[in-house]
């Protein structure tokens, strides 16, 4: 695939290749030690340190810390729950969206907004543990027969959450982790070089090994599992990513749009509107692009990866959060005319209150923050901007807070009768909670800078269409005396361009050489997999099948519990009302999916493997940075590497830089 796109389409620096962007991916931790870095750090531990004194005093206090009351008794941890939730769907969908739909500027966004979702959905993990008061049984939520023989309730939002934020875990850790492998492979790479590099300084007295090095190649060897990059590797994982793209985007909607059905379905004025799905929707898009787009530009410039995230990128997101921005405000002008057009005395009175109440700074949070700063997008100076998209992508996720505060407060806080009405105000604690969780989310981020490719070196690679010098790697081959009486596991070819290479596969595939022939690459090589016929598999089927097989098992232990075991009318509700059902169902059936998607790609790969006789290919460690080998395995009596080096050296097209024997 390398070669298919030219840099100069704006994606990628014209002066990158293959080796310079796994270098400037790779070296970019490396970049993050700063005092910037320091004061940012000490800043995000300072509001974890609030969070763990405002969690203590929850544990002291009860939740009621939080100033929730009747009939306001979610307040601001729902609040600031489905904020973080909202930031954490808007950034898996605009992922999955772009990885489904193919779009081209995906690779210098689609790993901020994979980590932008996992780290979101780590922060609203937290509050439906603490808002049990008691965090140390959160597992009394999860669906199982207590010692009591009780269920919990299936009906419940509570229920919903827990089944939900586990779901959301699940697949966008899986689409994030899947898509490091072959990164994670590379920081391997590039550490064991580090660790050979620092032996010989120490061998020839101009240095010392350090333990430190050796432990950084050790673990990120155990993340990539032993990963080779061959060509029946890179098309499973491309139908592996696309399969999870495809399960987020389904679980995202289900999640959204169920629980705004759910207030939908209410009769409360304010949320009784068919409308409230598609703003849940919207809102939580924009508030998640924002987000990425403003850790993108903070990422660029942090890290000095201005030729792999270019001003097209940002003038994209930037046009992007326009987009969303209009759709908003088209639903919440809707909502408005909606209410004054045919509305009721309720609706009308709710909406006074948005506009002018006590709680009137939330509306005009929304319209402040995100709605107006987004317009400014239509003038291409400020698409250019990186200031500029950063400040209006903080102000977008600024907004959102804003909306769910008002769709949720506003409307509990005063319902059909008077009697009811009980003012509300945000408690310290509350709001300190909440700063707590922007601590976390601020701190981890912080350390994936400093630990992680933030930036998806394989996505970025296929644009680059400028390859390296043409000269084989420097590491020392075998000698024909270390080789002529060891037992061989194969012979190896090099290759610097993925065309010479699928050439000399096609040229060789059909011949008798008594060996299995494999390949290896630093980016997907489709030209090879279709010359060696290896189809990647059936795995969206089993992934379909996976889905299909839990949501149903769900489904039918609701319907088990709720009509059989443990009966128990809510609200007048029929015994097997299936629909209450739904949104868990559709939620565990995904994550159900996404593990067996990400089961099958490692079954598939034979994957972890930490050692394989592939690692002693002369120059190997290059496979994940600008070369390309063709290896034939011995396979039977009839191997014979004479033949095979005399076979590839009479290759009309695509003569490899360096033949190799390897021995076992």
């Amino acid at each position: 695939m390398s070669g298919t796109f030219s840099p100069r389409a704006g994606l990628l620096g014209a002066k990158e290749d293959l080796s310079s962007i796994g270098r400037a991916v790779t070296g970019a931790p490396a970049r993050a030690r700063s005092r910037a870095w320091w004061i940012a750090f000490a800043g995000a531990c300072g509001l974890l340190g609030v969070f763990a004194a405002a969690l203590a005093w929850l544990l002291l206090n009860g939740v009621g810390i939080w100033h929730n009351n009747n009939p306001v008794v979610w307040a601001l941890d729902i609040v600031a729950y489905d904020w973080w939730i909202g930031i954490a769907c808007g950034a898996l969908l605009t992922s999955a969206t772009l990885r489904l739909t193919g779009a081209a500027w995906r690779s210098g966004i689609d790993r901020i907004a994979e980590t932008t979702a996992v780290l979101a959905a780590a922060a609203a993990a937290l509050y439906p543990i603490i808002h049990l008061g008691r965090p140390w049984v959160f597992y009394w939520t999860l669906p199982y027969p207590n010692t009591l023989a009780l269920w919990p309730q299936f009906r419940s939002p509570l229920v919903w959450d827990a089944i939900d934020i586990i779901s959301f875990l699940g697949v966008c850790l899986g689409l994030w982790y899947v898509g490091l492998l072959p990164d994670f492979a590379a920081l391997r790479d590039r550490a064991f070089e580090a660790v050979r590099d620092e032996a010989r300084a120490a061998d020839e007295g101009r240095g010392r090994r350090r333990r430190l090095t050796l432990l950084r190649a050790q673990v990120y060897g155990i993340l990539a599992l032993g990963w080779r990059g061959a060509a029946t590797h890179w098309e499973r994982w491309v139908l592996a990513t696309r399969t999870l793209s495809a399960l987020a985007l389904v679980l995202v909607v289900a999640l959204q749009t169920g629980a705004s059905v759910m207030l939908a379905g209410t009769v409360l004025p304010g949320w009784h509107d068919t409308l409230l799905p598609v703003t849940f929707l919207s809102a939580s898009l924009l508030s998640g692009v924002g987000v990425t787009a403003a850790l993108a530009v903070l990422v660029r410039r942090a890290l000095h990866l201005e030729a792999l995230i270019t001003e097209r990128h940002i003038a994209l997101m930037a046009r992007l959060m326009l987009g969303l921005g209009l759709v908003s405000a088209y639903c919440y002008g809707t909502e408005i005319f909606s209410s004054l057009l045919h509305g009721d005395a309720y609706d009308r009175s709710v909406l006074v209150r948005r506009l002018s109440g006590s709680h009137a700074w939330a509306f005009w949070l929304i319209v402040v923050f995100a709605l107006l700063p987004v317009q400014l997008f239509w003038r291409a100076a400020f698409r250019r901007s990186g200031l500029a998209v950063a400040l209006v992508g903080l102000a977008a996720a600024i907004g959102s807070f804003g909306d769910h505060f008002m769709l949720l407060i506003v409307t509990l806080s005063h319902d059909f009768l008077p009697s009811s009405a009980h003012p509300y105000t945000m408690g310290l604690w509350g709001i300190a909670t909440l700063l707590g969780t922007v601590g976390l989310f601020l701190a981890l981020l912080l350390l994936g800078l400093r630990t992680l490719p933030m930036v998806s070196i394989t996505e970025t690679r296929r644009f680059a269409d400028r390859h390296a010098d043409g000269r084989p790697s420097g590491e020392r081959a075998p000698t024909p005396a270390e080789t002529q009486d060891a037992p061989l596991w194969g012979i190896s070819a090099e290759f610097d361009r993925s065309g010479d290479l699928a050439a000399a596969v096609e040229a060789l595939k059909d011949r008798d050489l008594g060996a299995r022939i494999e390949t290896y690459g630093p980016v997907p090589m489709g030209g090879v997999t279709r010359a060696l016929q290896q189809p990647a598999g059936i795995l969206p089927l089993v992934a379909l099948g996976a889905a299909l097989a839990g949501g149903c098992a769900f489904m039918a232990m609701c319907l088990y519990a709720t009509g059989f075991d443990y009966v128990f009318d809510v609200g007048g509700r029929p015994l097997f009302s299936w629909q209450s059902f739904m949104v868990p169902s559709v939620s565990f059936g995904t994550l159900c999916g996404g593990l067996v998607t990400v089961l099958a790609l490692l079954f598939q790969n034979r994957l972890p493997r930490l050692n394989h006789p592939a690692f002693a290919i002369p120059g190997f460690t290059r496979a994940s940075e600008d070369r390309f080998f063709l290896a034939f395995e011995a396979a039977g009596p009839r191997f014979d590497p004479a033949r095979i080096e005399q076979a590839l050296a009479r290759l009309p097209n695509g003569r490899p830089l360096m033949v190799r024997r390897v021995p076992l």
